[in-house]
């Protein structure tokens, strides 16, 4: 008698812990879930690009890119090529301002479709902006 019992004490311990360990699973995926679809929310940062045609130290027809925002841009210099200051851009999000996964994620997507571009004008700025909400 007391094996029996005790083998189905052990049957209904194991029964609930399935039962807790697949409510657990289902409350991360939702979480999980939940993180992937929001929204972008790019924290104390806007990760607009500019593109402008003579800028200080340039010719007057010699077009560069350079991060909009001020915490974003720190340190960094124009660049003609603007997969080097969407790369900034999408690694300052992480490094300064704090955004959420989504928006990382956002910018990375933002950043590839800039490199598949291969344009070097007002155009990819829009672009990259446009991909990002702005």
């Amino acid at each position: 008698m007391y094996a029996k019992t005790l083998v189905l004490a052990l049957f209904a311990a194991a029964a609930s812990a399935a039962v807790i360990d697949v409510r657990q699973n289902n409350n991360n995926n939702n979480n999980n879930n939940n993180n992937a679809n929001a929204a972008p929310d790019f924290g104390n940062c806007s990760p607009e690009i500019s593109f402008e045609l003579g800028r200080a130290g340039r010719g007057a027809n010699e077009g560069t890119f350079l991060p909009v925002d001020a915490l974003v841009a720190q340190g960094q210099q124009d660049a003609l090529n603007p997969n080097i200051i969407t790369n900034r851009v999408c690694d300052q999000l992480t490094n300064v301002c704090e955004a959420n996964q989504a928006a990382k994620d956002a910018c990375r997507a933002a950043q590839d479709l800039v490199a598949g571009l291969g344009t070097k004008d007002a155009t990819t700025a829009e672009a990259f902006n446009n991909a990002l909400g702005f």
